[in-house]
């Protein structure tokens, strides 16, 4: 230990549960994404600090910090003769901090430091609201995560699978706050027909809640089909280009 609380690490005795402690996915072997890919020489005062969570049983597993966690390994294997530890501290299940709570103080963390994105920053707001209050509230992704509480979690699922950007779900769930099926409904227009900012997303958005689930009948070459509504991006694109050539 460096003062009682930050301590010192090994990389080599910290894991990794990509599951269990979510991080984002792709890069190499060891995890680290191309950001960092090129990167050959430690820098402990780049590498700031980590979080690592242990159980009961002394097992040590990353929290926050896998890419840095992951160049470190990496640096470690391929050139053993620098010296690499990694600062951090350390959150115990023997102090009655639970795996989930661990999760949360990571995205916090992120989240304040502006590393986060608004899906982490949605996650602490529907799993532990009662931290709300540490997210830096002009944060843009901080007023996105607002909106994407609104969202049920079937919806907000197809956020977290980049159905559509989360900005644009946000958008949905600031919209349409309680409406899960026409949320599905905005979610899916917005899939398909791809808008090209926010402005128009929003309009769609907007086209959506007012059609509510309405549909309207078309003669095809297959016969009478059910069709939904297929304006609302050409609609989207003339308010936008309204407002640009105001503007």
């Amino acid at each position: 230990r460096v003062d009682g609380m930050v301590q010192v690490f090994d990389p080599d005795e910290i894991m990794v549960d990509a599951q269990l402690f979510q991080f984002k996915a792709g890069g190499d072997e060891f995890g680290v994404t191309e950001r960092l890919q090129g990167v050959k020489q430690w820098d402990p005062i780049a590498a700031g600090q980590i979080v690592v969570y242990e159980f009961a049983d002394g097992r040590k597993f990353i929290a926050d910090g896998h890419q840095r966690l992951g160049l470190a390994k990496r640096i470690k294997s391929q050139d053993p003769k620098q010296t690499i530890q990694l600062l951090g501290h350390t959150l115990r299940e023997v102090d009655g901090i639970t795996p989930d709570m661990a999760r949360v103080i990571a995205a916090v963390k992120n989240i304040k430091e502006g590393t986060g994105t608004a899906i982490d920053a949605a996650k602490v707001l529907r799993g532990a609201p009662d931290r709300a209050g540490e997210l830096p509230p002009r944060s843009a992704l901080v007023q996105q995560a607002r909106g994407l509480v609104f969202l049920d979690d079937d919806t907000f699922g197809a956020i977290f699978n980049n159905v559509i950007p989360a900005s644009y779900g946000a958008i949905v769930g600031r919209l349409i706050p309680d409406n899960p099926g026409l949320q599905k409904n905005a979610i899916q227009v917005l899939a398909k027909t791809d808008p090209a900012n926010e402005f128009q997303a929003e309009s769609i958005v907007r086209q959506v809640l007012e059609a509510g689930a309405e549909t309207r009948k078309q003669d095809t070459l297959f016969g009478e089909e059910l069709i939904t509504e297929s304006y609302f991006l050409e609609r989207a694109k003339v308010l936008d280009g309204a407002r640009k050539q105001l503007r």
